[in-house]
């Protein structure tokens, strides 16, 4: 029975009234912090953040902006980051009550539950009267499964305050799991007679009856759930299992098909769905959902056993065998794969490795269940398919998700890393673009120096955003910049300053010759160099998808010979041979090794890309970008402790979408 990980529980509140902090000595922390505190009334936690980070560099032991900004990371799924900010609070001001309690909340939605319990143990021993204290660590109990001491600290928060539905919805989870279900029903109801227009208590109920077998009483409550909440992904899951207990099949396919659209990455749906098509004969469309499966994680076992399995239905013998051998590939002790890949292999007239496969299966069985069984009857039921083919009913995948093997990408969350940083000329923009871009524009001595003291109107500097350009006027002023360079004898500095806005004008070809003159011009001239790499990898990588692209046309229309197979992706030696270069002249540009380890991801030299990730993070603690990449490079390792941990940072460096990839990833 798929129970929600949070049980309702008390959510942090979304804001704290001022009043009683004490006097700010500066005006500009009270300012920052009663701004943020109004932006997290009104749900803009990504404001509050920002806000927040201001304030802390007016009193960096502020501890009121640590903890507002902990419950605004809180609210933006960050919970690692909320952790971080609430001890900061507890540092500074060790009898902040609400701080442990809230920090108590993080962890058990990261379940560190243990920590938890200690923090909710110390926010009671600090205030023995506040309900949600109870009901905070009740919540945990319930998770570590201790259903006693749930209820009773449930029977607390009740004595202290019985106007709150939570707890009495919660307190029936935990006499539900206790085997009371009498009791469950019963303080089920009454949080529904008190909060009738709530999905949540008719959601419980259903499962509780669901659980109890009563599908003709669950049916009623999870119709009346998504009634009250059409958008509810778990309520359309659990309703086609009531309708699978009921023999509708099609209203259960409706259902999971609902849970799809709202979802379309949700694999438990899509297996659970390839699963009835498979037994009702539509193999097509059950090959279409385990291939989804496997699309969204290809180690996902049951997706190719199954899969597999639905080819040899189909006669497809060597499509099924491959995914037989896939499944063995992941699991190598998985009998039920040996076992029908010897079927498809004596179906295909591979009698050796038939042979191969069962001794295989039937050594790991003995192994397993004991040489004195009788292996002839554990073999045949390991050998029956349906063996495996159970509707799951637990664990849903409504917040996972999974990322393509290959470069960087992630299917569920629309993002990608960020992109290389180029030199460009910061040429005038809109009041409002400007105050955008400010945040990621970076520079160093050498370009602050030349900026001041130019004559030109020259702006240098990095950043990885795409500068807005007028054509027209940008090859105008290229060609004003030239002359004048040329008219004082600086003849690296004006095909230098041309280069950079071929760049920027996407003019790749162009600009690497003229980068190629800056260096011939001068040997050591640094950013000629790191442009030339950069634009070198943007002009490679184009014409790489240009050529898969025309590829894939050329396929689909039917051409004889694939051409995809031939078609190498650049190898970008030079590119990295510049970078090198700059390295060598110039070892403390940041942006340089952030170039190199996004060039390394491409090569798919991950661990590589990390190291240099974490110089530029080094030689630039507040690098937005290089805490991103390098989480999401982490992610792919499967490192995600860690990749949470740069996610938070760089969402609170400005990064906004970090939160989106935190909800999915982080505090599972």
């Amino acid at each position: 029975m798929h129970f929600e990980k949070r049980y309702y529980r008390v959510a942090l509140l979304l804001f704290l009234v001022l009043t009683g902090f004490t006097a700010l000595s500066q005006v500009n922390y009270r300012y920052f912090l009663r701004s943020a505190n109004d932006d997290i009334a009104e749900k803009r936690f990504v404001d509050a953040v920002t806000k927040l980070n201001t304030a802390l560099k007016y009193k960096p032991d502020g501890f009121e902006a640590y903890f507002l900004r902990g419950v605004a990371k809180y609210n933006l799924g960050d919970y690692a980051g909320a952790v971080s900010d609430f001890t900061n609070t507890v540092n500074i001001h060790s009898l902040y009550i609400r701080a442990y309690f809230y920090r108590g909340i993080c962890y058990e939605s990261l379940k560190e539950y243990y920590k938890a319990l200690a923090d909710f143990d110390k926010a009671i021993s600090l205030d023995p009267y506040t309900a949600a204290f109870y009901m905070g660590r009740g919540d945990t109990k319930l998770d570590v499964r201790d259903y006693k001491g749930a209820v009773k600290d449930y029977n607390k928060a009740i004595e202290l305050n019985d106007k709150n539905a939570n707890v009495y919805l919660n307190r029936g989870i935990a006499y539900h799991f206790m085997g009371n279900d009498s009791a469950a029903i019963a303080d089920i109801n009454t949080a529904i007679k008190m909060e009738p227009f709530k999905m949540e208590g008719w959601l419980k109920r259903g499962l509780v009856y669901y659980e109890m077998d009563s599908a003709d009483k669950a049916l009623p409550d999870f119709n009346k759930a998504i009634s009250i909440d059409s958008s509810y992904l778990l309520s359309y899951f659990q309703r086609g299992l009531v309708y699978l207990k009921k023999g509708d099949t099609l209203a259960a396919l409706s259902d999971y098909g609902k849970v799809l659209k709202l979802d379309s990455t949700n694999s438990l749906t899509y297996y659970n769905r390839g699963l009835l098509y498979s037994m009702t004969g539509k193999y097509n469309k059950a090959i279409e959902d385990f291939s989804k499966v496997i699309a969204l994680n290809p180690f996902n076992v049951y997706g190719y056993f199954n899969r597999g399995v639905t080819y040899a239905q189909m006669e497809d013998f060597k499509n099924a065998e491959h995914d037989f051998s896939s499944a063995i590939k992941i699991f190598p002790d998985f009998v039920a794969a040996y076992i029908n890949r010897s079927s498809v292999r004596m179906r295909m007239g591979d009698q050796k490795g038939a042979y191969r496969d069962q001794l295989a299966a039937k050594d790991i069985i003995a192994k397993v269940e004991g040489s004195d069984k009788d292996i002839a009857t554990l073999y045949k039921k390991y050998s029956d398919s349906v063996y495996f083919n159970k509707i799951i009913e637990f664990e849903a995948d409504f917040v996972s998700g999974n990322m393509k093997r290959g470069r960087v990408q992630f299917n569920r969350v629309k993002i990608e890393p960020k992109p290389d940083i180029f030199i460009v000329n910061a040429f005038s923009v809109s009041d409002d673009l400007e105050e955008k871009f400010k945040r990621f524009e970076y520079t160093d001595t050498h370009f602050a120096e030349f900026n001041s003291a130019n004559t030109l109107g020259l702006r240098l500097l990095f950043t990885t955003l795409q500068w807005p350009v007028n054509e027209k006027e940008a090859e105008r002023l290229a060609e004003v910049y030239k002359n004048k360079m040329l008219a004082t004898g600086d003849s690296a500095g004006a095909a230098f300053i041309t280069g950079v806005i071929k760049s920027m004008l996407h003019e790749y070809m162009e600009a690497v010759n003229e980068y190629d003159k800056t260096v011939s011009y001068n040997h050591s001239f640094v950013y000629a160099y790191f442009n030339r790499a950069a634009s070198r990898v943007a002009m490679d990588e184009f014409i790489y998808s240009e050529k898969l692209y025309k590829s894939s046309i050329g396929i689909s229309l039917g051409s004889v010979k694939s051409q995809k197979e031939e078609i190498k992706p650049p190898d970008h030696k030079k590119s990295m041979e510049d970078y090198n270069k700059v390295i060598e002249i110039y070892p403390g540009l940041p942006y340089t090794y952030y170039n190199r380890a996004n060039l390394k991801t491409i090569l798919k030299k991950y661990q590589r890309a990390i190291d240099d990730y974490s110089k530029a993070i080094h030689l630039k603690p507040d690098f937005a970008e290089a805490y991103f990449n390098r989480a999401l490079t982490l992610l792919y390792l499967k490192e995600n402790k860690l990749a949470c941990k740069d996610l938070s940072k760089a969402g609170e460096l400005g990064i906004n979408e970090s939160y989106n990839i935190i909800k999915r990833y982080c505090g599972k």
